[in-house]
């Protein structure tokens, strides 16, 4: 859930990645550029990822308040839990893109600027894990509209509480993956990422359509 005010600081971020994004492409001699741990060229497309993943995390978070059949008290921790993981979202990786535009520039500096963004990286992983953790101690509510039906008051908790160990251990596993890899296979991997998330989506939709049929039946 998250709320207007936080939609357009988030929007606003989204847009300088996507004209950084843009005009980073437009400079370039061709449509590769370096990456941020070796020398070796990436698809320069790729620096469109980032705001791409913002948006997508941001319209989660809108989404999942739209049709919220919650009063004032229950929705605000919601709010702002999303406020803060989608605002820092958003800034660490406009942060990661300026660093890596900055990288392909060779502007000279003295500071490296791979390891800052690897390390920001990092450090964004591990703010969005504990905002994650935080996600079974905020209110239980049960939307209008949610996909797989109605959960109630024991299955809505118990399917949050299940939903957050399991994006805390994908996390990690994520973290942990990008880490033990060789650098130059590093980029390689986002596509088996890409698809262990969307497993994860549909695991999400499958396990609360299963959670609202017990919950219908024990309501007979």
């Amino acid at each position: 859930m998250i709320d207007r005010k936080a939609t357009l600081v988030c929007a606003t971020l989204i847009g300088m990645m996507l004209v950084l994004a843009a005009w980073r492409l437009l400079t370039l001699d061709g449509w590769a550029m370096p990456a941020l741990q070796n020398s070796a060229a990436l698809p320069a497309l790729l620096l469109f990822a980032l705001p791409a993943a913002s948006g997508l995390v941001v319209g989660a978070l809108y989404w999942r308040g739209r049709g919220a059949a919650a009063d004032d008290a229950k929705a605000w921790p919601w709010r702002r839990w999303g406020a803060t993981l989608s605002i820092t979202y958003c800034a660490g990786l406009l942060l990661i893109e300026i660093l890596w535009v900055a990288h392909s520039l060779d502007l000279g500096i003295a500071v490296d600027l791979a390891a800052l963004a690897r390390a920001g990286g990092i450090v964004l992983s591990l703010v969005s894990l504990l905002q994650i953790n935080q996600m079974p101690k905020l209110p239980w509510f049960e939307r209008a509209f949610g996909p797989g039906g109605e959960l109630g008051p024991i299955y809505g908790p118990r399917y949050v509480r299940l939903q957050s160990r399991v994006v805390v251990v994908f996390m990690i596993a994520v973290i942990t993956w990008s880490l033990s890899v060789p650098p130059p296979t590093t980029w390689r991997s986002a596509l088996y990422i890409l698809l262990a998330s969307a497993l994860l989506v549909v695991w999400s939709l499958l396990t609360r359509r299963h959670l609202s049929r017990k919950w219908k039946l024990e309501r007979r």
